[in-house]
């Protein structure tokens, strides 16, 4: 796999927007997969395929299930590909790791979660795992930070990433509990 250099999980790539349609959408990242295949592109693409398959999505969209059983062929493939590539840092290996723990109940230790961060400098997006497994005690500057600046993307990932966070943060107020300090 290619790396950028810039590895940093933070929305790079703005002018990339997923179109609305999966089966488009799915082509379009299979066509510029062949041009590209740099950190933050291939996280994209995995969470992307990886959200397409979630049955929730599936019902609501009325997703074909030819378009699904291509949305999980080409997720098997990119997770073997970081595999294969003995990529063990940065975005495609932590949301390899995260999905395997998410879909597969895969164990991913919270110190394992932070090495994500601290092996790859500048790389915040495993902040809002550990912000949210820690119920909002640890990493929340660094979610804020991820909150804001996923604000405006229109991708998977960012959708995701943002859900996450904005659910810690209602059940807070729900609960109401306002946390303080950081």
């Amino acid at each position: 796999m290619k790396d950028s250099g810039d590895d940093r999980g933070n929305v790079q790539n703005a002018c990339l927007e997923e179109p609305v349609d999966v089966a488009e959408a799915l082509a379009m990242y299979q066509r510029l997969m062949l041009e590209r295949s740099d950190a933050e592109f291939v996280a994209d693409f995995m969470v992307f395929c990886w959200q397409s398959v979630d049955p929730g999505r599936v019902a609501g969209l009325d997703l074909p299930g030819v378009v699904v059983d291509a949305c999980a062929d080409q997720l098997s493939l990119l997770m073997r590909m970081v595999d294969h590539q003995d990529q063990q840092r940065g975005a495609p290996a932590f949301w390899k790791r995260y999905i395997e723990w998410a879909d597969y109940a895969i164990d991913f230790p919270l110190d394992e979660r932070k090495r994500f961060m601290w092996e790859t400098p500048g790389y915040l997006e495993p902040a809002f795992s550990v912000f949210v497994a820690t119920g909002g005690a640890e990493m929340r500057s660094e979610a804020m930070e991820l909150l804001a600046e996923y604000s405006g993307s229109g991708k998977a990932r960012a959708a995701y990433v943002r859900s996450v966070i904005e659910s810690r943060l209602s059940s807070e107020v729900s609960c109401g509990h306002q946390h303080v300090g950081g």
